[in-house]
């Protein structure tokens, strides 16, 4: 065979570098004789195996890559032994493709490489490799066949000269732009590339190396993307220029295949289970099984039509759902415009967005105008977004994420653009097909990462084991008739027909059927799954994630009032709560002898109504206002119109207004009406923490800048001066009760030209501010927010709190929803700033209940200073209940300088605020590290990483489906997290029962196969048909069919291991019995005076040659095992805690009764025609009556050893000392939490005291050092 057969095949070491955690796989291949190994820039490495390179080094899709090119002498050798194992080898290396690479190719460098292996490392434990073959091509082929592609629509006559004429027509060089990082591209006039995962790498001449095709834009200057000239048209790609680009980056298609049924049913057929199954079915044939080996391939053909039915439905599903194409019109510059079909379109054209609206079908930043876009297709978040032109900035590098408010990505929805006169609304492409947001997505579904489970890794194991056995149970019989003499075709195909025996061709189907049903349950309740293999995982989740607005808090705010800020005697002073803001230049006349301001309209407390009417991004769809909620109550709560006038309209404003918003007064007001417009808008950005808005009033030449957010935010962008003395008491007393705090600032802003308006970057506005005031609004809890948490944390279940908005805030909701106890602490963690690296500092967060009057809205009591204190929070007063709070800039400092922290702040971090969404994905993992199962609970808006992360996201959205997570409540409410984790743990237990039923089913048979091979005979074909098709196919079906039980969580999950003590005992000892029975039986029957041995009968000559098994020994085996097969599943049928007593499940119980009723029938006084059928030998009726009293034995047996001996000893004995002294649980966090119960740390002082020692942090380090290598 080929030299390369010795190729690694080892899993992955896996070495960190960064700061960030990223990993990088090094292979024995690839390490020198001392165990180090360097690269070089391409990610090569320099030791051992030259051949060796990395494609996406330091990313999440890393890779090792290898070059082969063909052997034609390996080629040849290869394919004569396929020849002469007439294809089986093939199917082998079908199975094993790595194998047929190495056996037909030879390595080589990547230069002359005509195949790549690229090898994945999943979740650090998983290795999937991709052989993928390197098309190279000269510009003129790539063009070419680019233009094929293009022209086959047309039926047009297609070749090269057609290609060469249309480049000679535009004088263009006849070359291939390959994408440079900073941008720019790079004319060559030949390209090499593969495609892995829908992505293609394209081979770069100057590292010699495959790079990853990546869109246009990251990590470069915003200011690259622009084209200042597109309004005039000059600006865009011609024709030839999109065309080369378009043969570099392929259409713009996100292709989801669906395979025929011809291939689909050659996948199915050459699958090693049903491999298997064909060959056990020609077994049985081979020795007269004919009814058994029907019924088996009719159950067979069924599955295989019903997985390629469904896998089928599955691809157009997904295909209908993704794709789609629209005509767009592109600027070709030169003042040039023409429509094409957005298959298209490449990364560089500017493109035209429609006033009415479009879907994209691409990713783009917009350039020029405003865009209001339902992204509810990739989010689940069904309010409108507004996206605004990017900044044109030298100094800001471009970023997806960071800049999702000026992208506008694939596959959402442009509802309607805004700009002034006939400008277009404009923007530039950056990505298209899978590289696209759309793309990416839809490239998860199709190339899912493996399930990290233990029950599923078990259970191959347990299937090996049962292979094992067989393995054992064939070369013994087969020995012991060789030596008999036995050795006719019948009596070897009767041995081989032991392996089909001991795996049981329904294993799969049964183990899919419970996870059918629970999908369906949970569906009836409003849950929809578009991942069935997480219900099981989502059975042991002991740790649940929420985020705060719209998933513990309702959507709606409701406004409490605001406070507004009055210059009064030259000093910033804080004004009375005011629960009616539209009544805020009223309240404040009274205060007009101390305000000295020449216009009215100019006080302060008048700018905040004005801000609070005018600082939005709400907008009029189908007549209707919409937008983020809290805007909506703002805006609501001033008694402002907003209006977006026709183009007639928007004359009076110098073109520059699209949106307006009115103020009538009343008509015992003697006001005039007020008309304000919107002229720009920067919208809002989780990393700024604010929005701003510039505007203008009519007929006043003064432009107004609002920036609304964050208190912190804004109080640091504003005046020093502004910012009234109390502020930061009055801010801390309004959110330690729960309250949502938005402050609010101004400045003037000199009146500028439309153009000098859509340059100017809001950092060049955002300083200098004055403070108005602050707007109050109140997030309730929904209804069953604490019921729930109670009923999680009742189940030992730990909740977090991850959330994006303030500190004190989030504590606050965290006391109210009982998330932290009444009598439990919470411990804020800060830094100090001053020191490098910055020192964390400790302190007690008060316990302040809030205090609403509903009748007359008065300011918050007065913050009292606590003492100060020095707690050790491991003293017999707090037990160690104590809670982190952690900010997301917390969070950050850990990350870059106390890694080693990170364990103790996820073990006993409650309280996450102001994380951003990529922290928020962080703690998810930092979490799993941990050894927790993690579930995610959030509105599928910036929580689409953690759900994506986690053991279990569920989405709160009204859709039936997210793909940024496995799970979506129709609900919105978190009485979906433990409904799911009920029906999880139902599934799991289901699973478990179904697998050892059907596990100790194949020993059941494989007992009475040996014991009967012994005496000569076997069980008839009507023996195992009875058995395998009737009683095991039936109770399996219905097996899964019980409900979870309905009362409280239990406290601790099922087991997730079916190699722990409980299930591997319970097969161990129920088959002992089982044995003992059947041979105890045998025995008996053995030992009566009428019994005559079955080789006497026959001769001499064994039942599988003369197809002849009915003898006493067959019917005392037999009819043992019936009561065994039937019962077993009543056994395993687990109820409370996990799930519903067997009786309610009717289905399953009247298929018991069925089964045992027609066992008995058999096995007392059948007819003639079931005795010869089943092929009995009745013995006299008292024996009958034995072997019913050997049954009813083992019945009383098996029920009892599962209650008592494995459900109560085996699970009692995991949970002893001397147990966890032998086996210790693997879950870090136990460790954790172990180590910081004996410990001194944290030390924690009120925030004026000075900070802790940094002595007091190391010793707990210190101690944590072990575990953490371990880890």
């Amino acid at each position: 065979m080929s030299p390369q057969t010795d190729q690694v095949a080892n899993s992955s070491q896996v070495n960190t570098f960064g700061n960030n955690d990223h990993s990088k796989t090094s292979h024995e291949g690839s390490d020198s004789a001392d165990g180090s190994s360097t690269q070089d820039a391409s990610g090569s490495t320099s030791s051992g195996n030259s051949y060796v390179k990395y494609v996406n080094l330091g990313e999440e899709d890393q890779m090792e890559i290898q070059g082969y090119r063909r052997s034609i002498l390996w080629t040849t050798v290869t394919w004569f032994f396929i020849v002469i194992t007439v294809g089986i080898l093939r199917m082998v290396y079908h199975w094993f493709p790595e194998w047929f690479l190495n056996c037909t190719h030879t390595k080589c460098p990547l230069e002359v490489a005509e195949k790549v292996l690229l090898v994945e490392i999943c979740q650090k434990k998983y290795r999937k490799i991709h052989i993928r073959t390197i098309i190279r091509q000269s510009a003129l082929q790539a063009l070419t066949s680019d233009c094929q592609e293009e022209l086959s629509a047309n039926n047009r006559k297609h070749t090269e000269d057609y290609v060469l004429e249309e480049f000679n027509k535009s004088t263009e060089v006849l070359s291939l732009p390959l994408p440079n990082p900073d941008g720019t591209f790079n004319e060559v006039d030949s390209m090499s590339m593969f495609t892995c995962k829908k992505l293609r790498y394209v081979w770069n001449e100057k590292s010699k190396a495959f790079f990853k095709l990546k869109s246009l834009g990251p990590g470069i200057p915003t200011s690259s993307l622009h084209c200042p000239d597109a309004q005039q048209g000059l600006a865009g790609l011609s024709a030839t220029q999109q065309q080369k680009r378009r043969a570099v980056y392929g259409r713009n298609t996100i292709y989801v295949p669906v395979r025929s049924i011809l291939s689909l049913l050659l996948l199915e057929v050459i699958n090693p289970f049903y491999v298997f199954q064909v060959v056990s079915i020609m077994i049985w044939i081979v020795i007269w099984y004919y009814f058994y080996a029907a019924a088996i391939a009719v159950m067979s053909i069924t599955g295989i039509i019903i997985t390629i039915t469904q896998t089928r439905k599955n691809q157009r599903r997904l295909r209908n759902t993704v794709r789609g194409d629209d005509i767009v019109t592109v600027c070709r510059g030169k003042g040039a415009y023409d429509r094409i079909g957005t298959e298209e379109l490449v990364p560089g054209d500017v493109i035209v967005i429609p006033a009415a609206g479009c879907v994209m079908h691409c990713d783009a930043v917009l350039l020029f105008g405003t865009c209001i876009v339902n992204e509810s297709m990739l989010t689940g978040e069904s309010v409108p977004v507004t996206k605004t032109p990017l900044p044109m900035r030298n100094d800001i590098f471009y970023n997806p994420r960071e800049h999702a408010r000026h992208t506008l990505f694939s596959g959402t929805k442009v509802v309607q653009t805004r700009f002034y006169d006939d400008e277009k609304v404009m923007a530039v492409v950056t990505s298209t097909g899978f590289l696209t947001a759309k793309g990416s997505l839809v490239s998860s579904i199709m190339y899912p990462p493996p399930a990290d489970f233990k029950f599923e890794r078990d259970s191959y194991k347990f299937i090996g084991f049962l292979a094992f056995l067989a393995s054992i149970g064939f070369v013994y019989s087969l020995v012991e008739k060789i030596k008999n003499g036995d050795t006719g075709l019948q009596v070897i195909m009767h041995t081989f027909d032991l392996i089909t025996v001991c795996v049981p061709p329904a294993l799969p189907a049964a183990m899919a059927a419970g996870i059918i049903l629970a999908q369906r349950r949970l569906k009836l309740r409003n849950i929809f799954c578009i991942s069935p293999r997480a219900i099981n995982v989502s059975g042991s989740i002991n740790c649940v994630c929420f985020d705060k607005t719209g998933t513990l808090t309702e959507d709606g705010l409701d406004l409490w009032g605001v406070v507004p800020v009055a210059n009064i005697k030259n000093s910033p002073r804080v004004l009375p709560p005011i629960t009616k803001p539209s009544t805020l230049p009223q309240a404040t006349s009274t205060l007009q002898e101390h305000i000295k301001t020449e216009d009215p309209k100019m006080e302060l407390p008048y700018l905040l109504l004005k801000g609070m009417a005018t600082c939005h991004s709400l907008t009029i769809i189908d007549g209707t206002l919409n937008g983020d909620p809290l805007d909506l109550k703002m805006f609501e709560s001033t008694e402002w119109s907003l209006v977006e006038p026709s183009m007639e309209d928007t004359n009076k404003y110098d073109n520059l207004c699209p949106t307006v918003v009115t103020w009538t007064p009343k008509e015992t007001e003697s006001a005039f009406k007020v008309e304000v417009g919107i002229v720009r808008q920067f919208p809002f950005s989780s990393a700024l923490q604010r929005m701003a808005v510039l505007c203008k009033e009519m007929g006043n030449d003064q432009m107004h800048f609002f920036c609304k957010g964050s208190p912190e935010m804004i109080q640091s962008l504003s005046m020093s001066e502004t910012i009234p003395e109390n502020y930061n008491q009055l801010l801390e007393s309004y959110t330690k009760q729960g309250f949502r705090v938005i402050a609010l600032a101004h400045r003037l802003v000199e009146s500028q030209s439309i153009n000098k308006l859509q340059k100017v970057q809001r950092e060049d506005l955002e300083h200098e501010l004055t403070f108005l005031g602050l707007v109050v609004l109140e997030n309730r809890l929904k209804p069953d927010t604490a019921d729930v948490l109670r009923e999680l944390s009742s189940a030992d279940v730990r909740t977090i709190m991850v959330t994006g908005d303030n500190l004190l805030t989030a504590i606050s909701v965290a006391r109210d929803c009982e998330m932290v106890g009444s009598n439990d602490e919470i411990v804020i963690v800060n830094f100090d700033e001053t020191t490098l690296p910055p020192r964390l500092t400790y302190r007690m967060a008060e316990k302040v209940a809030r205090q609403i009057d509903d009748q007359v809205a008065s300011p918050p009591s007065s913050v009292t200073t606590v003492d100060e204190v020095i707690l050790n929070v491991d003293t017999a007063t707090n037990s160690g209940h104590y809670h982190f709070a952690i900010t997301g800039k917390v969070w950050s400092v850990i990350q870059q300088y106390y890694s080693d922290v990170i364990p103790l702040m996820t073990v006993k971090g409650t309280i996450f605020a102001r994380m951003s969404p990529d922290q928020k994905q962080q703690l998810v993992q930092e979490l799993q590290k941990m050894g927790y199962f993690v579930g995610m609970c959030g509105d599928g808006a910036n929580d689409c990483g953690a759900l994506k992360a986690a053991h279990a996201g569920i989405a709160l959205t009204d859709s039936e489906a997210s793909v940024a997570s496995p799970f979506t409540s129709k609900e919105p409410s978190i009485a979906c997290v433990p409904e799911l984790i009920r029906q999880g743990r139902c599934a799991l237990v289901t699973s478990f029962g179904i697998f050892s039923y059907m596990a100790i089913y194949a020993l059941i048979q494989f007992f009475s196969v040996m014991i009967l091979f012994e005496v000569g005979t076997n069980l008839s074909d009507f023996q195992f048909l009875y058995v395998d098709f009737f009683i095991i196919c039936s109770l399996s079906a219905f097996f899964g069919q019980t409900q979870p039980y309905p009362g409280k969580l239990f406290k601790r999950p099922p087991m997730t291991s079916l190699l722990s003590p409980p299930p591997v005992g319970s097969l161990v000892i129920q088959a002992t019995i089982i044995l003992l029975i059947q041979l105890t039986s045998l025995l008996v029957a053995q030992q009566q005076d009428w019994f005559v041995p079955y080789m006497n009968i026959t001769n001499g000559t064994l039942g599988t040659e003369l197809a002849e098994y009915a003898c006493t020994e067959n019917y005392a085996v037999v009819g043992v095992s019936f009561s065994q097969y039937i019962f077993l599943a009543l056994a395993y049928s687990k109820g409370k805690p996990y799930r519903e007593i067997f009786l309610k499940n009717y289905w399953f119980t009247a298929t018991l009764a069925l089964w045992t009723g027609f066992s008995l029938y058999l096995l007392i006084n059948p007819n003639e025609y079931f005795q010869e059928l089943v092929e009995l030998e009745m013995p006299p009726l008292y024996f009958r009556f034995v072997i019913i009293g050997f049954s009813v034995i083992q019945v009383i047996l098996c029920l009892l050893i599962e209650a008592f001996l494995v459900d109560r000893g085996l699970i009692a004995m995991m949970n002893s000392s001397w147990w966890l002294k032998l086996r210790p649980r693997k879950e870090i966090y136990l460790e954790v939490e172990e180590k910081l119960s004996n410990s001194q740390w944290p030390l924690v002082s009120k925030y004026e005291g000075e900070p802790p020692h940094e002595e007091d942090l190391s010793s707990v380090l210190i101690q944590f050092s072990a575990f953490r290598a371990k880890s």
